[in-house]
């Protein structure tokens, strides 16, 4: 087992940093929090009032924290952890089961909405998070909300909508590893039409040195711009149209040796070629986004709703996977696609009764192109498959020795690719009834029929070194499905009905109690990558809760406290070939997940406000000899704990200036980065803080950031495709990044 052991943060530093605050507090006349509201049943309402487990940031919160990346959402939210591999492949963990499939066959379990769009496919679901109205996080099953991909839970992202008064402002930042920043806003406009621009531009040097002579690794170079049109020809009529371009150069991911791990000793590159699409480590990714939004209020009792949406994304990225300075396993990515959506759906409310019904129509065409790049006698030595012929392991001379002299160097390429055309037709409904003045029921279920096709091509020529020793085969010795450029193609269709059931229960005006019942489902997989059709049968997941919100009696501190039980049947698994290096879905038989989430929200003082949270779980693949080689293991990225407290402080300097501070500390503890469990990291905890001055009408603003402020060691993944080969590789975790940001307003906010 590859164990990376970290230091703990000082639990007694903290403690003194909350205790000061808590003094502060009760020296200081309370005040009240602000109610959240959120729109995850498709109507406003406030939180505590909706019966389901649901976490929201407003865009307050995520200016004031400096939330401008998914990963940093962790650090608010219990039970939610994202790993960023990089721009083109994002890990999501919600509840200890992590949706990061990135072949085109595969399906989502965590649906990413943009504007109540779904935008879940994995190399496509990634955009910058700026100019945001509010974020919301849903856990467990919500096929009836957000369909069939949020089968463990939903991350539902709204942007800011433009408004009639002009405002504007604009961010400029800079800080070390070379980070440049420079975001803002204009918007604008009179009754009947606002308009509203957004825009984000930031990039960073990589923090692992790359002593190749190429560019640094594990840096960005992000820009994204974000024009949005608000039609209100009336009253009861309006139309949001908005457009999203994000657009990703970044230097790319750094996969090391465990012996080069926080060192500057890494030495990765890609040789030139014709295979790969890029002659270095890089990522280069564009996604397009056009959404349509219709709302008409009919009358007080009715509305309708038209979401309709286009996606286009072309993602390549070129990684060097055996981590060594050897030119053994260089890898490409270029993955693509377009999606298409359209959704209708009519809200009903009424003195006892709100929901509503639709029917919604989703397509789309994905396409994943693996290519290959290597050296004939580097890679065959580094195998050990010269051994018999006394050359050692990654000798870079091994053509050279075998060929006599004849040839310095052999170079070989190879391909696999796989395709999906799917599509699906949704037909759903949502009612909640008040059944008594406390007690409000709610039943909903969606009718899903889909329609899936995979394909899947090869091309891997013979080794000229092995075809000389009589052996005809490729590098992989066959181990790998060799189509000769030519397409095999497998298709299925499946139909699901995927209810939940809700109870919310009014214990008193400060305390609601719920109960959940939801099924949800993950598509099947057809997996014809062995040249035979293999369909994965679709993962489904009965869930269980319990929960209670409210607001502790006579004090501004809100709470949420849920326990869950989730079973799985016909758990999927990402697994990398161990012979041919290739990605595949398995079933892993049954699978069951236990929990407890708890999160607080607390206004000590009229300048300082306390968030809280945690998550206890345990699952993993249930000890049963049915299950196969994976019984008994832990889940890929699932920590049995988590938890963060974070502050939000201000307080005036004078009659002109504020003082502004806000921070957070995350902690998890131990994962496996593969379902095996070969691969384990020991807890980390990291520390972020914020601090500036700021004007009193908040006009403008200064402000200090450090994240990982003590500099901690960690790792984001281990194993990847360089294990399957004998060469596990590691992925470090930022160190201390320091930035200073300036910002300006203008105009009506």
């Amino acid at each position: 087992m590859n164990r990376i052991l970290k230091r703990n943060f000082p639990l007694s530093t903290l403690a003194c940093v909350i205790s000061a605050f808590a003094l502060q507090a009760q020296a200081q006349q309370q005040t009240q929090l602000e109610e959240v509201i959120v729109t995850a049943q498709k109507r406003e309402q406030a939180i505590v009032d909706v019966p389901m487990t649901i976490s929201s940031m407003d865009s307050d919160t995520l200016n004031e924290l400096g939330i401008d990346r998914f990963d940093s959402l962790s650090d608010l939210i219990p039970g939610l952890v994202v790993q960023q591999q990089s721009v083109n492949n994002n890990g999501y963990v919600i509840r200890g089961i992590t949706s990061d499939d990135g072949s085109a066959p595969g399906a989502a379990r965590v649906s990413v909405y943009l504007n109540g769009t779904d935008v879940s496919r994995s190399r496509a679901s990634y955009f910058e998070v700026y100019d945001m109205e509010r974020v919301e996080v849903v856990k467990g099953p919500q096929a009836t909300l957000f369909g069939t991909a949020a089968s463990i839970g939903a991350m539902s992202f709204i942007t800011a909508k433009p408004q009639q008064d002009f405002a504007s402002s604009l961010t400029v930042g800079a800080g070390n590893y070379d980070m440049r920043k420079l975001e803002g806003m204009v918007t604008g406009g009179n009754k009947i039409l606002q308009g509203r621009l957004a825009f984000t531009t930031r990039e960073r040097a990589g923090y692992v040195e790359n002593s190749s002579g190429e560019v640094d690794l594990n840096g960005y170079e992000r820009e994204a711009f974000r024009p949005s049109l608000r039609i209100t020809p009336s009253d009861d009529l309006t139309i949001d149209l908005v457009y999203n371009h994000d657009k990703a150069s970044d230097p790319g991911t750094a996969f090391v040796n465990q012996s080069v791990l926080f060192t500057d000793q890494a030495a990765l590159s890609v040789p030139d070629n014709n295979i790969l699409g890029m002659n270095d480590i890089g990522v280069d990714r564009t996604v397009k986004d056009f959404n349509a939004t219709v709302d008409w209020t009919i009358n007080n009792q009715l509305a309708l709703t038209y979401i309709g949406a286009q996606r286009d994304y072309d993602s390549l990225e070129a990684f060097d996977a055996d981590g060594t300075g050897f030119e053994m396993l260089n890898f490409s990515e270029d993955a693509s696609g377009d999606q298409a959506s359209h959704e209708l759906r009519l809200n009903f409310s009424g003195e006892r009764i709100n929901g509503f019904v639709g029917a919604s129509y989703f397509e789309e065409e994905a396409e994943q192109f693996v290519g290959f790049a290597t050296e004939e006698g580097t890679f065959l030595s580094c195998a050990g498959a010269l051994a018999a012929v006394n050359i050692p392991g990654c000798n870079v001379d091994s053509t050279a020795l075998l060929t006599g002299g004849t040839l310095a160097a052999l170079p070989y390429q190879s391909y696999y690719a796989n395709g999906a055309s799917n599509s699906s037709v949704n037909l759903f409904a949502d009612v909640s009834y008040q059944v008594t003045p406390q007690l409000e029921a709610t039943v909903g279920a969606r009718l899903v029929r889909e329609e899936r096709e995979s394909s899947y091509s090869s091309e891997m020529p013979f080794s000229q070194i092995l075809a000389s020793q009589g052996v005809l085969t490729d590098l992989f010795f066959g181990l790998a499905h060799n189509t000769s450029g030519d397409v095999i193609r497998g298709e299925s269709d499946n139909s699901a009905l995927l209810p939940r059931f809700n109870l919310l229960y009014t214990l008193n005006d400060s305390v609601n109690l719920y109960g959940t019942l939801s099924k949800g489902e993950r598509s099947e997989v057809i997996d014809i990558s062995s040249g035979s059709e293999n369909i994965v049968p679709a993962e489904e997941i009965s869930n269980y809760e319990l929960g209670i919100k409210g607001r502790l009696a006579g004090t501004p501190l809100d709470y949420a406290l849920a326990v869950f039980y989730q079973n799985y049947d016909n758990f999927q698994v990402n697994v990398i070939d161990q012979d041919s290096g290739q990605s595949r879905t398995e079933n892993a038989g049954s699978a069951t997940n236990t929990g407890l989430e708890a999160e607080l929200r607390w206004s000590a003082t009229e300048d300082l406000q306390l968030l809280a949270n945690m998550a206890y779980i345990d699952a993993g693949i249930d000890d049963d000899s049915n299950n196969g080689s994976y019984a008994g293991n832990q889940f890929r990225l699932q920590p049995e704990l988590t938890g963060a407290v974070s502050y939000l402080y201000e307080t005036p300097i004078n009659s002109s200036l504020l003082f502004t501070s806000s921070g957070s500390w995350s902690y998890r503890s131990s994962v496996y980065f593969d379902i095996a469990n070969r691969f384990e990291e020991d807890a980390v905890d990291l520390l972020n803080l914020r601090a500036g001055i700021a004007a009193s009408d908040r006009n403008w603003a200064l402000t200090l950031a450090a994240s990982n402020l003590l500099d901690e060691e960690y790792i984001m993944d281990a194993g990847n495709t360089g294990a399957s080969f004998g060469y596990p590789t590691y992925i470090e975790g930022a160190p201390r990044t320091l930035s200073l940001e300036f910002s300006k307003r203008f105009g009506a906010f």
